[in-house]
């Protein structure tokens, strides 16, 4: 390989950028081949993407040797560099004192950026594992998670979306982007999965109306299948949802109890999904699968706000025996009674 040198035009690396992205704008400054530039940096280990925009959205990671070129074509500190791009933390493939080499893979979980952000940074492609609490920009107006990724909405017009948003970045500044998209993503499963495809609480065509409204404001055509709903138009319920599984006192309260205690975590959901009647509130069967699916998980010491909440059960932990206890005696005493007739 020729000797590394410091190349004439060395762009500044964003604060969490990918490092596909640092290296591809790196050879587009010195109006080189991205292809040119990784193979002086190194042996690549995997097929290197033909289309410079699809290079931008991947993950480059650099062996020992192929860091240290890397830092000589730059002129940047290590430190400096490693802290700006985690990603470009150099890792050993195979054996200390190997030759230079580059790897190169997908994002797992890719998520769309807001373009006007990226404008801003030179075109840089941050690395959205580490922003994955980034659902909205609002600085810009696009919506950034799940589907409807990339639609441009007026905040103006659908102001629970935004305070869904500010509420989301308070919520990871407490619990933890990590902890609090954990959250998210449950309250996403039952709102716009489990509720709607396999139980269809007596509650819930009021809550699709309600965002087939928000999908108009946002000047979308109205979905004809619910789930062709865009994830925005469901942000605020997710939201109030994931705020209440986060929260160590509620996820507490929700075990089923002798005393029903409990009745006041369910009478809570229905004010956070601003449910407006609380006669449904006769049976927590009116919220299938959560109440099974909590007590299954406190057989084993789960909470909702745990992190490890929906993992395989332990095989060498012994369940706890978590009896399944209504909110009200009717459903208990109808159980009874079909039993009774059974026998």
């Amino acid at each position: 390989m020729p000797p590394a040198r410091r190349l004439p035009v060395v762009p500044r690396p964003q604060a969490g950028e990918l490092s596909g992205s640092y290296l591809a704008r790196l050879a587009m400054a010195n109006r080189t081949d991205p292809h040119t530039l990784i193979g002086l940096l190194g042996r690549v280990t995997a097929h290197v993407p033909a289309d410079e925009q699809h290079l931008a959205i991947m993950v480059l990671t650099l062996n020992e040797a192929a860091f240290s070129r890397l830092l000589t074509y730059t002129g940047h500190v290590a430190d400096r560099l490693v802290r700006a791009i985690p990603s470009l933390m150099p890792k050993t493939f195979k054996a200390p004192g190997e030759l230079p080499a580059v790897r190169i893979s997908f994002l797992k979980e890719p998520t769309v950026e807001c373009p006007g952000c990226r404008l801003r940074r030179n075109g840089a492609y941050l690395d959205t594992r580490l922003f994955s609490h980034r659902t909205a920009c609002l600085r810009h107006g696009y919506w950034l998670y799940g589907q409807g990724s990339g639609d441009r909405l007026d905040f103006a017009l659908l102001p629970e979306v935004a305070v869904a948003q500010q509420r989301l970045n308070r919520a990871t500044l407490r619990y933890g982007s990590v902890n609090t998209m954990h959250a998210y993503r449950i309250a996403v499963g039952y709102l716009g999965h489990a509720w709607r495809i396999n139980y269809h609480p007596p509650w819930y065509p009021a809550m699709i109306a309600r965002w087939q409204q928000r999908t108009r404001t946002g000047g979308v055509l109205p979905a004809r299948e619910t789930w062709q709903l865009p994830d925005w138009a469901m942000h605020s319920e997710c939201m109030a949802l994931t705020c209440l599984f986060l929260s160590p006192y509620w996820a507490r309260l929700a075990l089923p109890a002798p005393d029903r205690r409990h009745k006041l975590f369910y009478e809570r959901l229905l004010a956070e999904l601003a449910i407006e009647d609380r006669g449904i509130l006769q049976t927590i069967r009116n919220f299938d699968p959560l109440p099974g699916d909590i007590q299954e998980q406190a057989r084993w010491g789960r909470l909702l706000s745990d992190l490890e909440w929906g993992l395989p059960s332990p095989v060498t932990v012994t369940p706890l025996k978590v009896p399944f206890i209504d909110i009200t005696d009717n459903y208990e005493m109808s159980m009874r009674r079909l039993l009774g007739a059974a026998s």
